[in-house]
């Protein structure tokens, strides 16, 4: 019977997960469109690399102001729906509408080539401000319904949402869509975009259906005074806990390595593709397309690396809330798939390492793969560069986010009088939710009448979207920083060899700017390093 109730809540659990995340999945769907085909999409259309750089200051610009807005406004509000849920439908709608206009631009402005490129341009601004909105929603949602002990699986979870959504959106790249699925559109990118419209609709649907978001009720003492939340999202760093503060700084460091390889590594390997293909004849265009799905076919393997490490990595990472695993008690069992899961164990405990012991080791791949494009001159080499990638990708979606979540789950977990001490407290809001209430009391239809009711406490400064928010402030300056030096790096080539075409010289250039993200992602797996203490 117990061995019945515990594979009970296991699968209850899981499909908690699942619900819960799969909603990332189609986002990220969605964002592989961009980052993956964005680039090739604008230079399609006309735009000099050294301007598509500057397109790109739309994700940190965005960034930075949606998530702290979001989590802010999020954090405080009393809508029936839920805190969450509202933001997520709406700017799921958003970027749906953006991703359409995207694949039928020229339709739209009737082929005018200026007024195309410009209505392109603004579409991938407004589908990053949606975007944010999305992320900084789903990541919240998270912290919200799952206690301190299991955020890091929860965590984890996302991270393989990120794989699917990254493995189905490149490898729907690669594929020759219009030829497969005439239907949905004439080019590629708009069967692409129709797609990925489709698959985040469902999946945000799935999300906010599945699960339980209790409402926030505000207090008859307490006003809304929204100028005051802002002025604390600023005097909150402050009160903010050591590991969140230094997760920041290492943030800070590692996606200026990350951006230029989302951006730019489809571009990289299509660059290599046509210097190795120049000669064999054809024209212009074709050999770019078939270029453009090389880089993504090396994508693709990206993908598939990323969604193979966050299955297997989380196996042997633990986390502050759980500690290093331990030898189990009782007697080693006479059954084949015992010993198999006991040998296994033994592997685990050997071999198990802490959060930031994770992160640093995955950031030195990661730093090593970017400086080795300086050297590399083949699309064979070039493309395995970028699979590697994926097993720190895997890591960067899921340790940040777990030892935040943790930490933040950590001190609301506290008794009334520890939370006091632990941060100051932020208006008189009170949410009933079950999130750490045992799955025993939980019934079919909610919380168990039986049950004794949880005293209400006051929310404190510790809450996930505003922290949240704060945290993608630290993602997003690196972008800045990124987007202007690697349009000052095209722009001085551009001027020394002329605008040329794609090919070897474009892809030495996409290749300095990686390995000086690369350097700057060594930064971050040396701070990382230093963090094991502190968690």
């Amino acid at each position: 019977m117990r061995g019945d109730a515990i594979q009970s809540t296991r699968a209850a659990e899981l499909a908690q997960y699942v619900s819960l995340t799969i909603a990332i999945a189609g986002l990220q769907f969605g964002w592989s469109v961009e980052t993956g085909f964005g680039t090739p999409y604008l230079l399609s259309l006309g735009l000099r690399k050294s301007l598509v750089s500057l397109v790109w200051l739309a994700g940190p610009l965005s960034g930075l102001i949606m998530q702290p807005l979001v989590g802010i406004l999020s954090d405080k509000s009393t809508s029936r729906f839920g805190r969450r849920r509202p933001f997520i439908v709406g700017s799921t709608v958003c970027t749906v509408l953006c991703l359409c206009v995207i694949g039928w631009t020229r339709q739209i402005t009737g082929g005018h080539e200026a007024l195309t490129i410009w209505l392109a341009v603004i579409a991938f601004y407004f589908m990053d401000f949606a975007i944010n909105c999305l992320q900084a929603s789903l990541r919240a949602l998270i912290v919200d319904v799952l206690p301190a002990s299991r955020q890091d699986a929860g965590t984890a979870w996302a991270s393989r949402m990120i794989g699917v959504g990254n493995v189905t959106g490149y490898l729907m790249g690669f594929l020759d869509l219009v030829h497969l699925l005439p239907f949905l559109g004439s080019t590629h990118m708009q069967v692409l975009t129709t797609i990925a419209s489709t698959v985040l609709g469902v999946t945000v649907g799935i999300t906010c259906y599945f699960t339980s978001e209790m409402p926030l009720v505000r207090l008859p003492t307490e006003t809304d005074d929204s100028l005051e939340a802002f002025r604390a999202l600023f005097t909150s760093l402050r009160s903010l806990p050591t590991v969140i503060k230094r997760t920041f700084r290492i943030q800070l460091f590692a996606w200026i390595g990350w951006f230029p390889f989302l951006f730019y590594g489809t571009t990289y390997v299509a660059d290599l593709y046509v210097a190795a293909h120049s000669t064999d004849g054809g024209s212009e265009a074709e050999t770019m397309e078939r270029g453009t799905r090389a880089g993504s076919l090396a994508m693709f393997a990206h993908a598939l690396a990323s969604l193979a490490s966050s299955l297997i990595l989380p196996l042997f990472t633990y986390s502050a809330a759980v500690g290093p695993p331990q030898q189990q008690p009782g007697s080693r069992s006479t059954s084949v798939l015992g010993n198999i899961k006991h040998v296994l164990h033994g592997v685990r405990m050997r071999l198990a390492v802490s959060l930031p012991t994770m992160w640093a080791m995955s950031l030195v791949i990661f730093s090593l793969a970017m400086l080795l494009t300086l050297v590399t001159s083949t699309v064979f080499v070039a493309s395995m560069i970028l699979a590697v990638c994926g097993i720190s990708w895997a890591v960067a979606m899921w340790v940040p986010f777990s030892m935040i979540g943790e930490t933040i789950r950590g001190v609301a977990s506290l008794p009334y009088e520890s939370q006091m001490h632990a941060a100051p407290v932020s208006g008189d809001y009170v949410q009933v939710s079950s999130s750490d209430i045992p799955m025993e009391v939980i019934d079919d239809h909610g919380l168990d009448q039986d049950a004794d009711p949880q005293p209400a406490l006051p929310s404190t400064e510790m809450s996930a979207g505003t922290i949240l928010g704060i945290h993608n402030v630290f993602i997003v300056i690196p972008q800045f920083i990124t987007a202007f030096a690697s349009s000052l790096i095209f722009a001085v080539f551009e001027h020394i060899q002329g605008s040329g075409k794609a090919g070897g010289q474009h892809a030495q250039q996409i290749a300095l700017v990686m390995s000086l993200g690369g350097l700057s992602a060594a930064v971050a797996a040396y701070l990382s390093w230093k963090l094991r203490s502190q968690s």
